[in-house]
């Protein structure tokens, strides 16, 4: 069963339809999102980076500038891991972290 549009549904309650590109974006954001694969010595810094999912720092209208350091080290520690691999898992997360940070702050049309 697809999941509802809730966005359309709400234009729609507003009589606004979208067109053109806007219509394509909103197509877009709707198809199943892209798949790939994690190699499994990855998979765990990969689960750490998704724990700190809701730990970004914002600035202002600038976006997004990265995620806050104490809170990786306290998932990180969750994983009771010996201190050098601490520090490989945070250095792991970190490089997720810069990808993510440049696909967030693509100038956008």
């Amino acid at each position: 069963m697809a999941q509802p549009n809730l966005v359309a549904d709400d234009l729609a309650a507003l009589g606004i339809t979208l067109g053109g590109e806007l219509a394509e974006e909103a197509e877009a954001a709707e198809a199943e999102p892209d798949l790939f694969e994690v190699l499994p010595e990855n998979w765990q810094a990969v689960e750490t980076f998704q724990r700190c999912s809701r730990q970004w720092r914002f600035a202002g209208m600038g976006g997004a500038t990265g995620l806050e350091v104490p809170a990786i080290l306290s998932v990180i520690a969750l994983y009771q891991l010996a201190p050098k691999e601490q520090l490989e898992r945070l250095d792991q997360v970190q490089l997720i972290e810069r990808g993510a940070l440049s696909v967030m702050n693509e100038p956008r049309n």
